[in-house]
């Protein structure tokens, strides 16, 4: 369900507008996978029991069922023009969009005190808002036998809980880490870290005790994490924690599309590009990779090495910055230069048209974790994702 509301303007003028559309919509849908079943009371088996010489199956409940379970309700808001000025000469079009998500399932467990007494049921509780925008600008036209067509794009999104279903609080560092309403839904929440120790003797003489080594530093060594006191009360514990990240999904993107030919020769490019996300390079420690750089480590100590101490410190493992590197970067996704035999020659071989083009994908990219030997278009373990391949292709086009 929507409305589009779109004007137009077609007509050059002496302003030199030969196109300009304003666009604007609403539409409502629903997103129906939400907790199966849940509006259904059931049992379900529990442990196995023995009564007598006999075992059994128990049975439990699946708990408090919710008959007023309900899709999930996405509205969403849209505002745009088309346009075009002598003669494409600029041309483009902008957007900017609104969608809210409400009624997203969630517990009340959060709320609700631990001593309720029973599995509680999703309810519509939880609410998301999304913004964002793209544009995109371009230039065409020729000058004699060189034609053009140039253009490039942006855009942006990042949403936030509107509403989310969770106890109240009171301490100003837990409603600043925990709280998750009016917050971004990709935040990550984390410690700061300042490398790693150089030597034992740096590790031993560190005046900042750790919660999570129960005060007791005696178990660093040279290697493992380093992490920043941001309280400044010389103990690391939960109150040091701050914003880490930003989800492993862009926030912005980008593109440049560009088109030239002059007489028979072609030439298209396609260059695209991410930033405003991170993610955690976390190298498997049965991969070779990860023993190199382990090695490395061994024979030359490095603080800011990617890989900290194997089988360290409890402090090594956990929600920190170490690893989390900023994924920024620009890839020539594609481009071919070619070269079309003029129709004089080709018709007279029954041709319509032959080009030769020279091609290639993924020709080089552009990112400071590519010397990691990473994609910054994967996600997950390094070492777990396939590399990306670039191609190049040499052929020729007949048309008959």
């Amino acid at each position: 369900m929507g409305w589009n509301i779109a004007k137009e303007n077609f007509m050059m003028n002496a302003s030199g507008v030969d196109q300009l559309k304003l666009r604007a919509s609403m539409g409502t849908s629903g997103y129906d996978s939400v907790a199966d079943f849940n509006f259904l009371t059931g049992y379900g088996y529990d442990l196995t029991y023995m009564m007598g010489s006999k075992q059994y199956n128990g049975v439990i409940s699946t708990g408090l069922a919710n008959p007023n379970l309900t899709w999930e309700t996405m509205r969403i808001y849209n505002i745009g023009t088309d346009f075009s000025f002598f003669g494409r000469k600029l041309y483009g079009e902008a957007d900017v969009f609104q969608r809210d998500r409400t009624g997203i399932p969630g517990q009340r467990s959060q709320s609700l005190p631990t001593t309720f007494g029973a599995s509680l049921p999703q309810e519509n509780l939880n609410a998301i808002r999304t913004r964002g925008f793209e544009v995109k600008l371009g230039t065409a036209g020729k000058a004699g036998d060189f034609g053009y067509d140039i253009s490039a794009n942006v855009s942006y999104n990042r949403s936030k809980w509107t509403y989310y279903d969770q106890a109240e609080e009171t301490d100003p560092d837990r409603i600043r880490l925990y709280v998750n309403e009016g917050n971004y839904t990709d935040r990550q929440i984390g410690y700061l870290t300042d490398g790693l120790f150089a030597s034992d003797e740096e590790a031993a003489s560190w005046p900042i005790s750790h919660e999570i080594l129960n005060y007791d530093n005696s178990t660093l060594r040279a290697g493992d994490i380093k992490y920043v006191d941001l309280v400044d009360d010389g103990i690391i514990d939960w109150r040091d924690q701050t914003v880490i990240g930003k989800g492993s999904t862009p926030h912005w993107m980008g593109g440049i599309n560009i088109s030239l030919n002059w007489k028979g020769f072609d030439l298209s490019a396609l260059i695209q590009g991410a930033w405003g996300y991170t993610i955690a390079l976390s190298y498997d420690d049965n991969t070779s990779t990860y023993c190199q750089l382990y090695y490395d480590q061994f024979r030359n100590p490095d603080p800011n090495a990617l890989v900290c101490r194997p089988a360290g410190a409890a402090t090594n493992w956990g929600a920190f910055d170490y690893y989390y590197r900023d994924c920024a970067y620009a890839r020539l996704k594609n481009a071919a230069f070619g070269y079309s035999l003029p129709e004089k020659i080709v018709n007279k071989v029954g041709i319509a048209k032959c080009r030769f083009y020279l091609g290639g994908m993924n020709l080089f990219t552009l990112s400071n974790i590519s010397k990691y030997g990473v994609d910054p278009e994967a996600t997950g373990t390094v070492g777990y994702s396939y590399p990306q391949q670039y191609t190049i292709s040499l052929g020729c086009n007949i048309v008959l």
